[in-house]
């Protein structure tokens, strides 16, 4: 059975909270490996960090070396082809000197490596925060709409996997512009993602009826790494957001790997 994994599943093997069954394959993805080498805990824990990238190595049985989006394209078209992002190359070499230095005396990234990560996180950071704005912005005026127009209770039932997959392939198009490529919407492997859209639309329920709810800049690496889970996969999460997401549908909840 192949399980695909979040970022804070290494932390939890690392930390001996969790122990994976050996009958499972644990999968990494680019997204979350990046999350766990560009974090500000890389610079603070550098302990932690070595022994999270060892339990990649010791229980994983690889990782997917592409982005989420690329992943979904080459699910969907012969012509995206590469195995092995140029990014994916640069982690792995940097988790094989990672793996091969001593931090037990001095247990400190040098300077200039450090001042880097923590530039890089927190641009990275920056990215994900004004999104997150972005969408709270907006979220005042549609909730007011829906409880004018047509009321929670409605809205909560209305089908909206059409307007769902019309965001995703905006997403997908948007990502391709910066490669100066495109695709057709009917050429891409919906039934791959039914995960990601059966998800993204509740989320985006929950947090367009729920008052007090606000999209934080952390749920885009956890919403976008659920792209990497196909049909027939599970998913490994400790975010109890995110599990009770996945359980809360009947369509989806065993998508979730149950420990």
């Amino acid at each position: 059975m192949k399980v695909i994994c979040d970022t804070n599943v290494w932390y939890e093997i690392a930390s001996g909270k969790f122990l994976p069954p050996s009958n499972i394959e644990l999968l990494a993805t680019e997204f979350s490996v990046y999350e766990l080498v560009s974090s500000e805990v890389a610079v603070h824990d550098v302990l932690l960090l070595q022994k999270a990238i060892k339990s990649i190595y010791d229980y994983s049985s690889g990782i997917i070396s592409v982005d989420p989006f690329y992943y979904f394209l080459r699910n969907s078209l012969d012509r995206f082809d590469l195995d092995e992002s140029v990014l994916s190359k640069n982690m792995k070499r940097t988790f094989n000197e990672m793996l091969n230095m001593d931090f037990s005396q001095n247990p400190i990234i040098p300077n200039d490596i450090a001042n880097q990560v923590i530039k890089k996180s927190r641009e990275q950071r920056e990215i994900r925060v004004q999104y997150a704005e972005d969408l709270n912005s907006i979220l005042p005026e549609k909730r007011k709409k829906i409880n004018l127009e047509i009321g929670k209770e409605v809205y909560l039932k209305n089908d909206q996997s059409e307007i769902i997959r019309g965001l995703v392939f905006k997403w997908t198009s948007n990502y391709l512009k910066t490669k100066n490529d495109t695709v057709d919407q009917n050429q891409l492997n919906w039934e791959n993602i039914d995960l990601f859209l059966r998800v993204t639309e509740n989320f985006h329920k929950k947090l367009d009826t729920t008052k007090e709810m606000k999209f934080k800049p952390n749920d885009v690496t956890d919403w976008l790494n659920l792209l990497y889970v196909e049909p027939g996969m599970k998913y490994l999460t400790f975010e109890k957001k995110w599990k009770t997401l996945i359980l809360e549908d009947p369509k989806t909840k065993d998508y979730l790997f149950k420990y």
